[in-house]
């Protein structure tokens, strides 16, 4: 199936039907020019400044976002940060959505997407300034995607994972895991994410009735991450830094 076919790429142009539509009415959020649909958060992406916080941001400064979808986290990041971002995506047709989406936002200056594995980032070594790990999808290979965030991170790089709150072992084994890897400056806490804005909750609605009009199904289910939550809303965050 050509790429411009597939149902990524249809629910991308759902989203941009149904984010220029609603925009006649109200205005997006800021750094998030389709109300947040393109991306699977069920949470206020304003529990990421946490992320950039991590750091000096400055227009030099270039972020890795590993498993980016269809690019809305980066495109939010990038608004927010003003950093440079590079989404890697497994999946190619994910890709071309993103980079559809990211062109119609003109963001194509700030944001790029390309295709690959968390575990194996088709990049050369110590090229981030920053990588941001978040909501990873369950199939992978958690100490794999660490050590890969370590080789692509500069000297003195920042690394955040979040993920929600899985049991007090499993987030046992993260932070001994970063250790072994490498990083330095471990830190954990426990966030809330509050809902997302009232603009972008009527969004996701539109673009369910639109989807279940236009595609007869409804849009992809969000991904869970490194485990089940205790808690819909809970997130962990880590933040780490490669040293050497």
């Amino acid at each position: 199936m050509p790429w411009e076919q597939s149902p990524e790429m249809r629910q991308a142009a759902v989203i941009v039907d149904v984010a220029r539509d609603l925009a006649r009415s109200m205005p997006p959020p800021r750094g998030a020019p389709y109300f947040c649909l393109d991306s699977d958060a069920a949470y206020d992406l304003q529990v990421l400044d946490a992320l950039y916080a991590q750091g000096i941001f400055r227009k030099y400064e270039f972020a890795l976002d590993i498993g980016s979808g269809l690019g809305g986290r980066a495109r939010w990041l990038a608004a927010r940060s003003g950093c440079r971002i590079v989404g890697v995506e497994p999946h190619p047709p994910a890709v071309a959505a993103a980079a559809m989406l990211n062109h119609r936002a003109r963001m194509d200056d700030q944001v790029t997407f390309q295709v690959g594995r968390p575990e194996c980032v088709p990049v050369r070594a110590r090229l981030f300034t920053h990588v941001w790990l978040v909501d990873p999808a369950p199939e992978a290979a958690v100490s794999d995607v660490l050590a890969e965030a370590f080789r692509v991170l500069r000297h003195g790089g920042h690394f955040a994972v979040q993920c929600p709150m899985p049991p007090a072992d499993i987030q046992e084994a993260i932070l001994a895991t970063l250790g072994r890897v490498g990083f330095v400056d471990i830190e954990a806490s426990s966030v809330t994410g509050p809902e997302p804005p009232h603009a972008c909750r009527v969004a996701r609605a539109r673009l369910s009735a639109a989807a279940h009009g236009r595609l007869g199904r409804t849009m992809h289910d969000e991904r869970p991450a490194i485990a089940s939550p205790s808690h819909p809303l809970q997130r962990l965050q880590i933040f780490a830094r490669r040293f050497t």
